[in-house]
C-alpha cells in the first residue's frame, strides 16, 4: 500500500526571545551569569543562540 504524504508548507519558526532579566534567572546560564550580565545591555531581547553565540565569541577573544 502506498501512503500518500502531504505537501506540508512550513511557516517559519520564531525563536523565543527573553529579557536580559529572564536569562540572568535561566537555569541555563546558571554557571555563566557573570558573562551574560555583562554581555547583554538592558532593555534587549534576545534568543537562546544570540546569547550563546556572544558568549563563545567573547570566549574566543585575545587576551592581552
Amino acid at each position: 500500500m502506498a501512503v500518500n504524504k502531504k505537501e506540508q508548507t512550513a511557516e517559519p519558526v520564531k525563536a523565543a526571545v527573553f529579557s536580559k532579566e529572564q536569562l540572568l534567572a535561566a537555569e541555563r546560564f546558571h554557571g555563566r551569569r557573570d558573562i551574560v550580565n555583562a554581555l547583554l545591555a538592558e532593555g534587549g531581547q534576545y534568543t537562546i543562540a544570540e546569547v550563546e553565540k556572544m558568549i563563545a565569541d567573547y570566549m574566543k577573544g585575545l587576551v592581552r
